[in-house]
């Protein structure tokens, strides 16, 4: 087991090299699965697409770090269900993309990331409500697992 100090922060447009690396290296996985779905390519994210999300306030990237090597990253947004009468209206957060570099897989740092997450999501919740004018005087808390 490799010795890993491990930091979990916001990506920002510096961090896009690093974090498609990372996106690459899951994705040649699949290409190596399914070559008539999936083909190699460089900038498997593309970097407009990265942008974007950091300047969109309902989107988050995360990344871990050990010492200043990116070595996970997580996209995670707020979605909203579409408007169908057959579903129930709801926001959600969403997990979009996910990674961890494959030497420092099982030793924490997807759980890290998760958690991380997890936190985001629960502060945007808390902050909608907020923003409509409601306190807080008691707290219920669920988890599908």
């Amino acid at each position: 087991m490799i010795t890993v100090s491990i930091s979990i922060c916001t990506a920002t447009s510096k961090d896009y090299y690093a974090v498609n690396s990372l996106v690459r290296e899951g994705h040649e996985e699949h290409v190596m699965e399914e070559p008539a779905v999936f083909k190699s390519v460089e900038s498997v994210m593309p970097e407009s697409y990265f942008k974007d999300l950091l300047e969109d306030p309902a989107s988050h990237i995360f990344i871990a770090k050990n010492d200043e090597l990116v070595v996970g990253f997580a996209i995670i947004s707020i979605e909203h269900s579409p408007s169908f009468q057959s579903l129930v209206r709801r926001k959600y957060a969403y997990i979009h993309d996910f990674g961890v570099r494959k030497a420092l897989q099982k030793q924490g740092v997807g759980g890290l990331l998760f958690t991380s997450c997890r936190e985001w999501a629960k502060a945007n919740a808390i902050a909608f409500y907020e923003h409509l004018g409601m306190k807080g005087i008691s707290r219920k808390m669920n988890m599908n697992i």
